[in-house]
């Protein structure tokens, strides 16, 4: 009976999770990173991966870094920072990626 009790439990906690981040927001201003004069220079191009706190207003509150290259984290989470969400009725979180790309 208790491992049923369980695994009730973690399919419920599961499909919470999914619901959260099944309907992420959208956004309604953006603002492009300004490319490091270093990381130019140096040719580094990649993607950094970051996960965003957006008030229930739509302001970013808060940006983390998951990953990428370390010349070009402080750039996207600046340019993140100033992003416009749409409102909702809570905080919530998701994940964006912003791309460094060198014309050629």
């Amino acid at each position: 009976m208790t491992k049923i009790k369980i695994l009730l439990l973690s399919f419920i906690c599961l499909l919470v999770a999914t619901s959260l981040r099944a309907d992420p927001r959208k956004t309604v201003k953006t603002a492009s990173p300004v490319y490091p004069a270093i990381a130019a220079k140096m040719k580094v191009e990649g993607t950094v991966k970051l996960e965003a706190t957006i008030e229930s207003d739509g302001n970013v509150s808060d940006v983390k870094v998951l990953s990428g290259h370390q010349l070009l984290t402080q750039a996207a989470v600046e340019a993140v920072k100033k992003w416009k969400y749409e409102s909702a009725d809570a905080k919530s979180t998701q994940p964006v990626n912003v791309e460094f790309n060198l014309p050629h």
